[in-house]
């Protein structure tokens, strides 16, 4: 099981600033476009699409920049403050709100067009139940788009500064403070839900599902 809520929501909220940062840099830029795209090339405009796990809203902005209405949720209230200011900042019309993702999620039944869960699975205490309400809240259709972490099997990408590199190695070596997936178990866990997976791909630090309801 991971680590209680708050000690993510503390996690999140202390690195609000430097994900900000991060995200504005031009290799994360394009992944984050890379990201959007897959989603994009399966929802039609205008979705609704909801962005769970936002963190500064880089995807929120670009979906809202492609003509989708688009929700951005996270659970750390300092997240949602930076991707509002982004969004002001740069004259994007999108919503973003708080929200406790390991509770039900505030959309109707077959409301959404689309979802993005970009590294938050591993966080949650019942990811099948989070998967689960994702399958409620989309209409017949809808597409899922998943990221989940993978068992780093060398070294690690070098962070600025010892707190990523020391968070880098308490995430790996800690047992029960993060969940990490390989193919088959992030499949499996979607399949669960009554998806059907249309991709699934993977690199050394992470898996991606594509699925559809």
């Amino acid at each position: 099981m991971p680590a209680p809520r708050w000690f993510f929501r503390f996690v999140y909220d202390r690195e609000s600033a430097a994900l900000e940062r991060r995200h504005d840099q031009p290799d994360h830029q394009q992944a984050d476009e890379t990201t959007v795209q897959t989603l994009a090339s399966a929802v039609m405009q205008p979705g609704p699409v909801a962005d769970l796990g936002c963190g500064p809203g880089p995807h929120t902005m670009a979906l809202a920049r492609r003509g989708y209405d688009v929700v951005g949720v996270d659970g750390s209230s300092r997240m949602i403050a930076v991707a509002r200011k982004r969004a002001a900042r740069d004259g994007v019309t999108t919503t973003f709100r708080v929200g406790d993702l390991s509770t039900p999620l505030d959309f109707s039944d077959g409301s959404l067009g689309g979802v993005l869960a970009i590294l938050v699975v591993q966080h949650l205490s019942d990811p099948t139940a989070f998967v689960a309400e994702i399958r409620r809240c989309l209409r017949p259709g809808g597409h899922l788009l998943i990221r989940a972490p993978s068992r780093p099997s060398g070294p690690s990408p070098v962070r600025t500064g010892p707190y990523y590199r020391l968070r880098a190695a308490f995430y790996t070596h800690v047992p029960g403070l993060v969940d990490f997936y390989d193919p088959d178990t992030l499949r499996r866990l979607i399949e669960s839900a009554g998806l059907s997976i249309v991709r699934s791909t993977s690199s050394s630090s992470s898996v991606d599902v594509l699925a559809r309801a």
